[in-house]
C-alpha cells in the first residue's frame, strides 16, 4: 500500500506541475522526491507521471490515483483530530491562506472579531500568490483562501478562479498616496496632481507586483523624469516613507494603523483612486467547515470599519479623502 506521505507528494506534483516545486513544498530535495514517486510507481505497477523539461503532469492512471488520494488525505487529516475526549470537546482546526497584504493586515482582526478563541482552536495561516493559493485549495492543504487583486500583476481575480472553486465577495481595498508626518504634503490644502506625484521622490513596490503595475500605469500619464527606490515589502516602504521626504502609493489596508497614529498621512489626489476586490475562495467539492464559514461571515459582514483618526492639524480637504476600506474588521 502506498504511504500517505507519498500520496500527498503526488497531489502536490499535480497542483504545482513540477516535481521540484512539490519537493520544496514538502521540504525534500528534488532527487528524493523523484525516488519516492518512482518507488510508488514500481509498487503499484503504474506509470503516474509524464516528465518533460517544461514540468511534470499526471498520466491517466496518475489522475485516477490522485482522485482517491485526495479523499484518503482528507480522511487522514480528520483522523489526526481524533483522540481522548474528542467526542465531548472536538478540536477546531482551521487552515487559511491569503495574499500577503490580507494575511498580514486583515486576517488577524477578522479572527479576533469572530468567535474563535486562540486557546481552543488551531489556526494556521499561509501566504502566497494567486496561483499558489489556488494550488493550496486544490490540493486540500487549506480550507479557505482570501485572494485580492494586488498579489499578481495584471490579474483579474474572477477570471483566474478555477471552475471547482466557490467564491464570495468580501470587500474592496482602495489605494492611497501616503507621506510621512514631516513631508510638506502632510498638511497640503489642495489635491495632488498626477504630474506632481510623478515628479516626487517615490518609494515603490518591486516590478512584477500588481501594486507596482498600477502605480506605473498611473504615473505613465505624466511625462516627467522620476526617481524612485524599490522595496519587496510594504513594511519596508512604510519605514522608508515615515521619516523621509519620500512618497508612496499603498493600499489602505496596509496603512490603517499608521494613519490612525499620525505616523503616515494620506494625500488627496485630483482623480479617483481605484479599489481592488478581496474574495474568499474554497473547494466546491469539500465545502466549508463550520468554523471557516464563521470566519467568512465575519470578514464579509457590513459592520463599521476601523476608523482612521486624522491628526488635528490636517486640513479639511484632506479630511474628505477616502481613508477606509469597506470591510468589517
Amino acid at each position: 500500500m502506498p504511504q500517505l506521505a507519498d500520496l500527498d507528494l503526488l497531489l502536490s506534483v499535480e497542483s504545482y506541475g513540477s516535481v521540484g516545486k512539490a519537493a520544496q513544498a514538502h521540504s525534500l530535495s528534488q532527487p528524493a522526491a523523484s525516488i519516492r514517486i518512482s518507488a510508488m510507481e514500481r509498487r503499484l505497477g503504474l506509470r503516474l507521471l509524464e516528465r518533460s523539461p517544461a514540468g511534470s503532469k499526471l498520466t491517466e492512471d496518475g489522475e485516477r490515483l490522485a482522485k482517491y488520494a485526495r479523499n484518503l488525505m482528507h480522511a487522514a487529516r480528520e483522523l489526526l483530530e481524533f483522540g481522548p475526549g474528542s467526542q465531548s470537546s472536538p478540536v477546531k482546526h482551521l487552515r487559511v491562506a491569503a495574499s500577503p497584504a490580507v494575511s498580514e493586515h486583515l486576517i488577524p482582526e477578522w479572527l479576533n472579531r469572530s468567535g474563535f478563541s486562540f486557546g481552543e482552536a488551531r489556526v494556521e495561516v499561509q501566504t502566497g500568490s494567486v496561483d499558489t493559493l489556488h494550488q493550496l485549495i486544490h490540493a486540500s492543504h487549506v480550507d479557505l483562501a482570501f485572494i485580492d487583486g494586488w498579489c499578481q500583476a495584471g490579474s483579474h481575480v474572477q477570471k483566474k478562479f478555477r471552475e471547482d472553486l466557490v467564491t464570495r465577495y468580501i470587500c474592496d481595498d482602495k489605494l492611497a498616496v501616503v507621506v510621512g508626518s514631516r513631508h510638506p504634503w502632510a498638511t497640503r490644502p489642495t489635491p495632488l496632481t498626477v504630474q506632481e506625484l510623478a515628479s516626487a521622490q517615490l518609494v515603490l513596490r518591486e516590478r512584477g507586483s500588481g501594486l507596482r503595475e498600477f502605480t506605473d500605469e498611473l504615473l505613465g500619464t505624466a511625462r516627467a523624469p522620476r526617481s524612485y527606490i524599490e522595496f519587496p515589502s510594504s513594511a519596508a516602504i512604510k519605514q522608508a516613507v515615515a521619516t523621509s521626504q519620500r512618497v508612496t502609493v499603498l493600499n489602505i489596508s496596509t496603512v490603517r494603523s499608521e494613519l490612525a497614529e499620525g505616523r503616515l498621512h494620506q494625500v488627496a489626489v485630483d482623480q479617483e483612486m481605484p479599489a481592488k476586490p478581496i474574495y474568499a475562495a474554497w473547494s466546491e467539492r469539500r465545502g466549508l467547515p463550520e468554523y471557516a464559514r464563521e470566519l467568512v461571515e465575519t470578514a464579509a459582514s457590513k459592520g463599521s470599519p476601523m476608523p482612521v483618526v486624522k491628526p488635528a492639524h490636517t486640513v479639511q480637504s484632506n479630511r474628505l479623502a477616502e481613508t477606509n476600506i469597506t470591510t468589517a474588521i
